[in-house]
């Protein structure tokens, strides 16, 4: 260990690829080679600035602290591993023969690195980064602190990239903080904040990979050798603390909160602001999932440590506090929106920390300074029941009236006879709101903003296959489950398993088939198949008895049996982006602006919660109507937004996922209609409900190849 600590295994392994000549040790004289084509007069020179340690460091300690010393030593340390890359790239050719040497040489760098960052970690931690310091974290001295960390953390990363195995997504992240780095406050902070996201998140991805490589070893050779099995359990947790990244992994722990505060985002992001105000019984939970179900007769809010995103919000909770930040359009933030709950995340640990000592005291939630930030205060001796919580009248819940004065309630239509209808006959008898919009759009739009090719299967085709002779278990476990109150979920995805197994009579591919081609899709009744296509219609149709709906409908005292699911079959388009835009700020309520969540590739990477944040930016609605009704291309529209104001445009997040969904077969949608890839959408009759919004409950399938890749870097923004 002293060896190691001291950096003698950094100089015996330098010497081991340089070559040396040891003089008579018991007799024996010891003479080892340089390693051929590696051991260049330019790598010692590098090694001997690593090894030599003194005046520079001194000059960097004087000048920008002990981070200043890490920067200045990593970066030396990296300069030698980059040198040493080609050579390890060759494999053994490439090193001579002698590539477990030069191998030594990279992981001695490596733990070099791991020394001078950890040894770092106790002078930048600090109270900077609480909430304490916000108000002093303009100044220039927090500001050079935290790009001194970005610069660090930008070398570390590198490291990190060259001792991982499968590096992409840290390749991407290392870019982003060198992206960052080019950028002016704020912008700077976010893009650099986004990174740090997508290595936490890549980070803690690599610990569970090798826990689920090393621990069942571990586990199994410690108890054939008598092990404690205290020890046992703890050896891949150990082989993670010792790898280069568990304190690259802390260092962007430290960062987070800094860049935050940085970029004036406080440690606080709202993602539903509920009515503005929430008081109610705190409850600590470890996920939102293990209590979608519950149902709180008092007011709760609830502090959970993970979001998935589609969860229910459980009836009676009035808030929901969370260390992760899901998408505002994730299932989770619709219910809380629809439901007037308050959801918000906050990154600061140790607020969380305080917080969660209330846990069974009543707390109350409080946006501040202009709905951007929140307030959380313990308000023991006045909890509130459930029912009586007040909540803003602009704010719907699940209960609201109909602009009727009664409660909203799901209409059933009758079914129109055919199994599928192309656009030209959508109406409100046949179709739901998706179905709709499409159709009213239709001569609308510019010529140069396409509108996709659309055809239906109107609500009651699903009754009518149901009412098949071939399908009569499916239509009795539908009857089944529809007599039952609260059925199970096992119950729910056995119904859903037997509407997978639904036959379809001849005359629906047949009428399909007439449908799409009257809407213009001119599709070979290959390609896609019509098994594939079936059975993403059956999908949809199935995903009525998903365990959310169910439960969502029922809290919202809304009648499950009467839901009917039409299906909106479209062409899908090979989009290298995809983008949601709300014409009304969903954050704020401000009606003046636009709020837009763009992520590369289909747009299921945003709606679907794939993990991190998407590009979110905020644009004055004003000027882009402007454009708008002046453009005459979407070429002219692209080169008219630059005349777009600066001050009208504010970016809020830079992407921080790490995956993007493609077409691996390039499926397009040629200019005659020609198509080999379709999606179909649910577009039942409960999703356009006066105060019950129900748009991500059920999904959409798309039948074509897809394929998950790394989200390359966003190159200008």
């Amino acid at each position: 260990m002293q060896a190691v600590h001291s950096g003698a295994d950094l100089d015996s392994a330098g010497n081991a690829v340089l070559g040396y000549d040891q003089v008579s040790m018991k007799g024996k004289a010891i003479k080892v080679d340089p390693v051929p084509g590696v051991a260049t007069a330019h790598l010692k020179t590098l090694l001997e600035a690593v090894l030599v340690k003194g005046g520079e460091e001194a000059q960097g300690a004087g000048q920008r602290g002990v981070m200043g010393v890490a920067q200045v030593e990593v970066g030396k340390l990296m300069d030698v591993r980059r040198h040493l890359l080609p050579a390890l790239a060759k494999g053994n050719d490439g090193c001579g023969g002698r590539l477990r040497d030069v191998l030594y040489l990279d992981l001695a760098l490596d733990g070099a690195v791991r020394s001078a960052v950890e040894s770092s970690l106790t002078q930048v931690r600090g109270p900077a980064s609480s909430k304490a310091d916000a108000d002093e974290v303009k100044e220039e001295g927090e500001e050079a602190q935290t790009s001194m960390l970005i610069d660090l953390i930008t070398i570390c990363a590198e490291s990190v990239c060259l001792s991982a195995g499968s590096n992409v997504e840290l390749t991407m992240v290392h870019q982003d903080y060198q992206a960052s780095q080019a950028l002016a406050p704020p912008l700077k902070w976010l893009r650099a904040q986004a990174a740090s996201e997508r290595l936490s998140r890549e980070l803690s991805t690599m610990s569970e990979r090798y826990s689920r490589s090393l621990q069942p070893t571990a586990t199994a050779l410690g108890h054939a050798l008598g092990l404690s099995q205290d020890s046992t359990d703890i050896f891949a947790e150990e082989v993670v603390r010792g790898s280069s990244a568990a304190p690259v992994a802390q260092l962007a722990a430290i960062l987070a909160p800094k860049l935050r505060l940085a970029a004036g985002l406080d440690s606080w992001q709202i993602i539903s602001p509920g009515s503005g105000a929430a008081v109610g019984t705190l409850v600590v939970v470890s996920s939102l999932s293990e209590v979608q179900g519950e149902s709180y007769t008092e007011a709760t809010v609830l502090l959970v440590q993970h979001i998935g995103g589609e969860e229910d919000i459980p009836e009676g909770a009035v808030g929901v506090i969370s260390k992760d930040a899901p998408d505002v359009l994730c299932h989770a933030a619709v219910r809380a929106r629809n439901s007037a709950v308050m959801l918000v995340a906050c990154t600061d640990q140790e607020e969380l920390a305080q917080i969660a000592a209330w846990h069974g005291q009543s707390v109350q939630l409080l946006l501040a300074q202009g709905n951007t930030t929140v307030r959380v205060s313990n308000t023991e001796g006045h909890p509130q029941r459930a029912e009586q919580n007040s909540f803003s009248a602009s704010c719907p819940s699940n209960h609201d009236q109909a602009g009727d004065g009664s409660l909203p309630h799901i209409v059933q239509r009758a079914w129109c006879g055919l199994f599928a209808i192309s656009s030209d006959s959508f109406s409100s008898a046949h179709v739901g709101a998706k179905s709709l919009n499409t159709q009213k759009l239709k001569g609308q739009l510019p010529a140069w903003i396409n509108l996709p090719y659309s055809a239906a299967l109107p609500f009651g085709a699903f009754e009518a296959v149901l009412g098949h002779h071939e399908n009569a278990a499916a239509a009795s476990a539908v009857q089944e489950v529809s007599h039952l109150a609260v059925p199970s979920n096992e119950q729910l995805a056995s119904l859903q398993s037997e509407v997978m197994r639904l036959k379809a009579p001849a005359e629906v591919r047949q009428q399909v088939t007439t449908a799409l081609q009257q809407t213009g899709v001119k599709w070979d009744g290959n390609s896609p198949s019509w098994e594939d296509m079936w059975h993403a219609i059956k999908a949809v149709w199935s995903s009525k008895w998903n365990a959310r709906a169910v439960s969502s409908l029922r809290k919202a005292g809304l009648q499950h049996q009467n839901l009917q699911m039409a299906v909106l079959c479209q062409p899908v388009v090979p989009a290298q982006y995809a983008f949601v835009a709300h014409t009304t700020n969903p954050v704020t309520g401000n009606k003046g602006e636009v709020y837009i969540e763009l992520v590369q590739g289909f747009g299921e990477a945003l709606v679907g919660n794939f993990p991190g944040s998407a590009l979110c930016a905020v644009i004055a609605k004003e000027p882009l109507q402007a454009l708008a009704r002046t453009a005459s291309s979407s070429q002219s529209l692209l080169a008219d937004v630059r005349s777009i104001p600066r001050e009208a445009v504010s970016i809020s997040a830079y992407p921080s996922k790490s995956s993007k969904l493609v077409s691996s077969d390039h499926a397009s949608v040629a200019n005659d209609g020609a198509s080999s890839a379709m999606i179909f959408r649910s577009d039942s009759n409960g999703e356009d409900l006066e105060g019950y919004a129900a748009y991500t409950m059920f999904p959409s399938v798309i039948v074509c190849s897809i394929d998950l890749c790394i989200a390359l870097q966003v190159r200008r923004c």
